[in-house]
């Protein structure tokens, strides 16, 4: 289990560093205006492929770890999630349409905005959650890491024009299409998968289990890439991508909660919701350490402003510097309230963090929205860390509130 609690935490972290490594490079090949409509177009991709992602990030493993022994019914279960991305994938592409009519510089580019439909269409094939239920990471981590190594090879290797930003999404894209295409052979090969039909009412059942779960990761996704789709409404390119190059060291930092999430959820898990005092007693640890290493990492991002933006700009480093410093408090915010989300899940309490994350996404767009009109960058700025704010409060004070669940309190008991 640690092994793939490892692996796991490995490939969420390749797949993470994978577009900041290429930051660098958009910059001096392309220019810090065009990096602008990358970013914006890959927090657009980002938000949508949340509808066919769904929530089996979370449940997928749960169900597959559950019937692993079963060949007949994991295959069963396996096309039963394909078949429901399929499905999703419908209203997927309408989004993608209407978000492209109504940014101008995405409408008169049609060779990259066709390409933003290659990488929606891979952003669905990603089949690691059927890994992580069959206690099997390490292949997926192989596949995952030598495909994606070489992406960005020929990436750099091949698009050396100002024009050839158009390609880009196309290179993303095929990518994700190969990773799914060789791990699936393998599914096929080691376990003999056999695709099979899914009939609606399996569909619509498994799309019913998981959809408050799918509103939260929805919720957490827009606030992740609603920011810079807002500033791209009431800025011009080059201050979005001046915003996002600071933005983007941010959420890497913040996104690596989510990194934690799957090792440390895990981890939760194997203790059981039985074990109250021994799993508060967990969370409260994860509370504590999680301040004292995302304290430590705000400290280095407050030291180190102007020489951590060197590494991935050289152009306006000085107006990115300035953002990064406002922005650095963010990853230590959202920290504080990752132990009472976990218990919240383990525990089957939808209602708080669903509405956590549905108050803050509203928070977070209509300050977002109105501060932006008035302030531009700093308005933005002041929206994101108004909403962390707001969320890690609504969680934690829902863990004050529930005597079985609070974690905080000094003397932890088994309560049932």
């Amino acid at each position: 289990m640690l092994k793939n609690i490892s692996l796991s935490f490995g490939i969420n972290f390749v797949n993470l560093l994978f577009p900041l490594l290429l930051i660098p490079f958009y910059i001096k090949t392309f220019g810090i205006n065009t990096y602008g409509l990358i970013a914006v177009s890959l927090s657009l991709v980002n938000i949508i492929s949340v509808i066919y992602d769904y929530s089996w990030y979370a449940f997928a493993p749960i169900e597959i770890n559950k019937i692993k022994n079963d060949a007949l019914l994991v295959n069963h279960y396996i096309s039963k999630v394909i078949n429901t991305k399929i499905l999703l994938f419908i209203p997927s592409i309408l989004f993608l349409v209407l978000f492209v009519f109504l940014f101008n510089n995405l409408k008169n580019e049609i060779v990259f905005s066709f390409s933003l439909l290659i990488f929606l269409f891979s952003r669905s094939q990603n089949n690691l959650c059927f890994f992580i239920g069959l206690d099997d990471v390490s292949p997926y981590f192989v596949i995952n890491t030598i495909v994606k190594l070489g992406c960005i090879i020929l990436i750099i290797l091949t698009l050396t024009e100002k024009t050839d930003y158009q390609f880009v999404f196309y290179y993303l894209g095929i990518t994700d299409i190969v990773i799914f295409i060789i791990s699936t052979l393998f599914l096929i090969k080691k376990y003999g998968y056999n695709y099979s039909f899914s009939s609606l009412k399996e569909i619509f059942e498994e799309l019913k289990k998981g959809f408050k779960l799918f509103l939260t990761n929805l919720t957490i996704c827009a606030m992740l890439n609603s920011n810079t789709l807002i500033l791209g409404m009431f800025a011009d390119i080059k201050t979005v991508g001046i915003y996002n190059v600071a933005e983007k060291i941010v959420m890497l930092c913040k996104q690596s909660l989510s990194v934690l999430f799957q090792g440390v959820y895990q981890k939760a898990c194997s203790i059981g919701i039985l074990k109250t005092a021994e799993l508060n007693a967990f969370f409260k640890s994860v509370f504590i350490y999680y301040i004292l290493m995302y304290g430590l990492g705000t400290v280095i991002l407050l030291l180190f402003p102007n020489l951590i933006i060197h590494v991935l700009s050289n152009e306006a480093t000085s107006e990115s510097s300035h953002i990064l410093l406002l922005l650095s408090p963010i990853p230590l915010i959202a920290s504080v309230s990752q132990s009472s989300y976990m218990s919240l899940i383990l525990h089957n309490k939808k209602s708080a963090y669903f509405y956590a994350h549905l108050f803050g996404l509203i928070l977070n767009l209509s300050l977002g929205i109105i501060l932006c009109y008035y302030l531009n960058v700093y308005g933005i700025i002041m929206a994101l860390i108004f909403t962390e704010t707001f969320i890690t409060l609504y969680l934690n004070f829902s863990i004050l509130a529930d005597k079985k669940l609070n974690f905080f309190k000094s003397k932890l008991t088994n309560e049932i």
